[in-house]
């Protein structure tokens, strides 16, 4: 070949997924399309296959596949149906993704932190007076539970959930409730965590709250969650704690 000669201008061809992956996104896609809604039945995997151009047992395995991550569910001897959407499925795998170093748990309290300092503002106006009454009795519980230094656990769940419930978005509530499970399962052990310390930020929280200033909010939320930073600041494997 002389030097003005050059080779053709071959594209590279990327692989092409599995065929099962691609009957996945279909199969979301005629969901929307036909704007099924949970409960719904969904086309038979015969005719599913007929409509594709695929064969049945790609759409047996996409089927299997969206049913792992909770958008399909088999109903023995009656078929297959849409799901009620959950982020059931994410929290069962989330806190083995997030043991395998500290980094991951460290980002995920650090999305909480940013969701619940931008948020609150939001929360403090739209507040009534009977969640702020059922935030007064989980502290207090909180408090009673601090001064005998037991854990208090599922009431501080139960406070950050009151804490934005009046906003009405359930989707939030749910997110909000799958970072502190998720933290929860995966994080090292408390060590010299005082629980009054922990109890007296929550009530600074509130108290912050009720001013009706937005930007005291954002700070209390913010100082809340300086301990926890700490707890997962370093790089090591959880497991090695």
């Amino acid at each position: 070949m002389s030097d003005t000669e050059q080779e053709p201008a071959f594209r590279r061809l990327e692989p092409l997924p599995p065929l099962h992956k691609t009957v996945q996104e279909e199969i979301r896609h005629y969901i929307i399309k036909q704007d099924l809604r949970p409960g719904d039945a969904l086309k038979p995997e015969a005719e599913l296959a007929r409509l594709f151009g695929v064969s049945r047992n790609s759409v047996r395995e996409a089927v299997k596949a969206l049913e792992s991550t909770g958008v399909l569910e088999t109903r023995r001897g009656s078929g297959v149906y849409i799901k009620d959407f959950s982020f059931t499925p994410l929290l069962d795998n989330l806190p083995y993704g997030l043991m395998q170093g500290r980094r991951a748990l460290s980002e995920l309290v650090a999305l909480r932190k940013a969701l619940e300092a931008g948020m609150i503002a939001d929360a403090m106006h739209a507040i009534t007076p009977e969640r702020v009454a059922a935030l007064r009795v989980v502290l207090a519980d909180m408090g009673e539970r601090a001064g005998r230094g037991e854990n208090f656990a599922d009431q501080d769940r139960e406070f950050h959930r009151l804490l934005f419930a009046d906003l009405g978005n359930e989707m939030l509530l749910q997110l909000f409730d799958l970072f502190w499970q998720a933290y929860h399962r995966a994080a090292p052990p408390v060590h010299g965590r005082d629980p009054r310390r922990i109890h007296a930020l929550h009530a600074a929280i509130v108290k912050a709250v009720l001013s009706g200033d937005a930007e005291r909010a954002r700070d209390a939320v913010r100082q809340h969650y300086v301990g926890i930073e700490e707890r997962v600041s370093d790089d090591r494997p959880v497991d090695q704690e």
